[in-house]
């Protein structure tokens, strides 16, 4: 009995100690022009499909158009160039226009 009371006692200290995993929390709308510019292609590429998603969700539009995705992103991208302190949801409503 003490020995299986040691073994548990062990295994709960081990796993209290054990490091967590690691959570990311993104708030998309913190997120600046040029922050998303310095990103790498892969997380640029998720922040459009997010972004996208999100605005599409709003709109109740559940097809996604890539042709119209890659001209919308060029033109988010060439506003952030020259905007780069704007937050990401700035300059996709203001380059929408």
């Amino acid at each position: 009995m003490r020995c299986t009371t040691l073994v548990v006692t062990a295994i709960l200290i081990g796993a209290v100690s054990a490091p967590a995993a690691a959570q990311i929390r993104l708030d998309m709308n913190k997120i600046t022009c040029g922050n998303w510019l310095g990103y790498g292609s892969a997380d640029r590429d998720f922040v459009r499909y997010f972004m996208s998603g999100y605005y599409n969700a709003a709109a109740n539009n559940n097809v996604l158009d890539y042709d119209r995705l890659q001209k919308n992103s060029e033109k988010v991208a060439a506003y952030c160039k020259k905007h780069k302190s704007d937050t990401l949801p700035t300059a996709i409503q203001k380059s929408a226009s």
